[in-house]
């Protein structure tokens, strides 16, 4: 998936990078929130080196464990990530999966998929401040979320647009 970048208040450069599958066994973080076998989201700091001049992207943290996280992105120092819910294994030609045979392709793809997680993250850290739980019912192909006017927007395989964000004042939420 696509990387994001943002800026914090300090003026630190943040690259998030998601990916698919188990975290390599060699790569750490200071920061990692438990054991990755699906997917996460990884956050490098941009530093200088005192001595050298030169740059580096530094681990700084990994999130929770997210099934097929896709490209995160940034609104005043919350990163928010999500959970694809996509089966991304193709099978061609069917395999056994579950004990039973699977229909391979967009077919049996589409069967397997769960439904999409958005996670709302500290950017600083990668601790998880809020969740979607189960309330998206459907996966995410390739659409990507977006932030407009302090809400968060995701679309799902079944058509349905999900918008998350803060009660208007002076409401109920």
């Amino acid at each position: 998936g696509a990387m994001a970048s943002y800026e914090d208040t300090k003026g630190t450069r943040w690259v998030l990078v998601p990916f698919w599958g188990p975290k390599h066994p060699k790569f750490k973080a200071p920061v990692e929130h438990g054991e990755v076998f699906n997917g996460a989201v990884a956050a490098f700091r941009m530093e200088q080196d005192a001595a050298t001049g030169r740059f580096a992207l530094n681990p700084a943290w990994i999130s929770r464990d997210m099934k097929h996280a896709d490209p995160p992105v940034v609104a005043n120092g919350i990163v928010f990530g999500y959970a694809s819910g996509e089966d991304v294994v193709l099978r061609s030609p069917p395999m056994p999966f579950g004990g039973e045979p699977a229909p391979g392709g967009t077919a049996g793809r589409i069967a397997r998929s769960g439904h999409a997680v958005l996670y709302a993250l500290d950017g600083q850290t990668g601790e998880e401040l809020w969740s979607s739980g189960d309330e998206i019912t459907s996966w995410n192909h390739y659409s990507g979320i977006s932030i407009a006017n302090g809400r968060v927007y995701i679309a799902t395989y079944d058509g349905t647009v999900y918008c998350f964000g803060l009660p208007d004042r002076g409401r109920t939420p």
